[in-house]
């Protein structure tokens, strides 16, 4: 699946609008993409964004429904939450090596040297106190190892400088920054590429905790089960997807640095301040025909936000059954902007919500996660009704809060003071709420849950699940 398969399926699903009026790429863009993904509506294509280039397009809010998801990962769109996830955490642990394909529709068009112009692109200002357009969203940075053949995929953002350079975000806790460092230590210059489009799978398997050095391109294509198919870049030494839509090309000299941001990130506030970053200084850009250039409009959930969680959920529910964790499903939920981990469990011995949130802080990118919510099996972790109510009744306020101050969190948490260490999520903490019931009651001295999946008889259950649209008493799926 390519992109504009991808695109071609959610069209006849209802899943995408396209906008043919002229967009102004200075915000106009941003705000029609927030406006949509807060009302939970279709994916936004916009086909005419002014001063870009004839034919080249604009796409917002690819990921940001579970519906679309759904597609993505080539499921049933009224696949549930769980069986996305469960999909995902199947799929993960495959690996396929890539195919190494001569030419690929990526080079249909080729910018060289002089001739490269980034505001050719249809690159939006998303925020208005983003510190410029943003065009590394929803690209996926490609990284070799200075010691191995290890190349890695990661969503490393970037902000235009001019037409032909960018700022780039490559931290110390990302894979591409651990890469970045070692050029640094050896003062060489690292050859470094983007691209946009291709399978939109890459972008969820970018965004997830693939072990260091592991290929992300396997990954991709063990959940595939095909081969991804790679064609080497013009003017450096890597290789990305034939079938992708747009790839930039060039080198970032770790020594180089220029301020870059602010910008309006995943926990729905402006947290990222003016930061110097290293540049991505271009020397190609390559194209498809009629380029696509997805993008995100990062705010308060709901929005793109869904595809790490859903990668996290699969890496938390692997990690839990290797440890030989009793438990029964797991949420990593997108109204909590990438900051909790619910899961349900029996409790068959005491202590099991502190196993269960260790585990979970041990995960590479279930670190960044500091609240961790365990709640009984009789409560789905996707419902967030059902586990607020069990973290009001069922958490004992002074027994079940359990604090660990310490912790790494993700430097973009909003409530981290601006240290010099805030690069590094120093300055927070963990928390666990355990909403299980103590090992220590009986069944009597435990409470009946009164819902309608627990209450009733089967028989009764039934009836009115078959009748529940008839009558009026269930909303129809948006």
């Amino acid at each position: 699946m390519d992109l504009r398969s991808c695109l071609a399926t959610m069209v006849e699903e209802g899943m995408i609008t396209k906008i043919d009026d002229l967009v102004d790429w200075n915000l106009e863009a941003g705000a029609i993409m927030r406006y949509g993904n807060e009302h939970r509506g279709p994916a936004q294509w916009f086909t005419n964004i002014k001063d870009s280039m004839k034919g080249s397009s604009l796409l917002g809010g690819l990921f940001a429904t579970f519906e679309r998801l759904a597609v993505i990962l080539g499921l049933p769109p009224d696949s549930t939450y769980h069986e996305l996830v469960d999909f995902y955490e199947r799929g993960f642990i495959k690996r396929m090596k890539p195919k190494i394909v001569p030419s690929g529709i990526c080079q249909q068009n080729v910018m060289l040297g002089d001739d490269v112009d980034l505001l050719k692109l249809p690159v939006p200002q998303l925020h208005p106190q983003d510190g410029g357009r943003y065009i590394g969203t929803l690209n996926i940075g490609v990284c070799k190892d200075l010691d191995s053949d290890w190349v890695n995929w990661g969503t490393y953002r970037g902000m235009i400088h001019d037409r032909r350079s960018t700022g780039i975000w490559l931290g110390p806790l990302n894979h591409g920054g651990m890469i970045l460092a070692r050029y640094r230590e050896h003062s060489k210059v690292m050859e470094y590429a983007q691209f946009y489009g291709s399978d939109p799978l890459s972008n969820i398997v970018a965004a997830s905790g693939v072990p260091y050095g592991v290929p992300e391109v396997e990954v991709v294509g063990g959940i595939r089960n095909q081969p991804v198919e790679l064609v080497k870049c013009k003017t450096v030494d890597l290789y990305v997807p034939a079938d992708a839509e747009i790839v930039l090309e060039g080198t970032i000299d770790p020594a180089e640095t220029k301020d870059e941001g602010p910008f309006g990130e995943y926990p729905g506030y402006v947290v990222a301040g003016v930061v110097k970053r290293p540049i991505f200084r271009l020397s190609a850009i390559t194209y498809r025909n009629n380029p696509i250039l997805p993008s995100t409009c990062l705010g308060v959930p709901l929005d793109d936000g869904l595809v790490w969680g859903l990668s996290v959920a699969a890496n938390v529910k692997t990690l839990l059954s290797e440890r030989g964790i009793p438990f029964k499903q797991v949420c990593v939920p997108a109204e909590a902007a990438w900051h909790a981990v619910i899961v349900s469990t029996k409790t068959p011995y005491a202590g099991i919500a502190q196993m269960i949130a260790s585990l979970v802080w041990t995960d590479r990118n279930g670190s960044y996660f500091p609240y961790v919510i365990v709640v009984n099996d009789d409560i789905d972790p996707a419902n967030l009704q059902d586990v607020f109510h069990a973290v009001c009744t069922k958490c004992n306020p002074v027994t079940g809060v359990h604090i660990y101050p310490g912790y790494t969190n993700s430097p973009l948490a909003p409530y981290l003071a601006k240290t010099p260490f805030k690069e590094l999520g120093a300055g927070g903490g963990n928390i666990l709420f355990d909403c299980t019931w103590p090992v220590t009651w009986n069944e009597k001295e435990v409470p009946d849950r009164l819902a309608f999946d627990n209450t009733y008889p089967e028989e009764i259950k039934r009836n009115v699940l078959a009748n529940a649209q008839r009558w009026g008493l269930a909303r129809s799926r948006s």
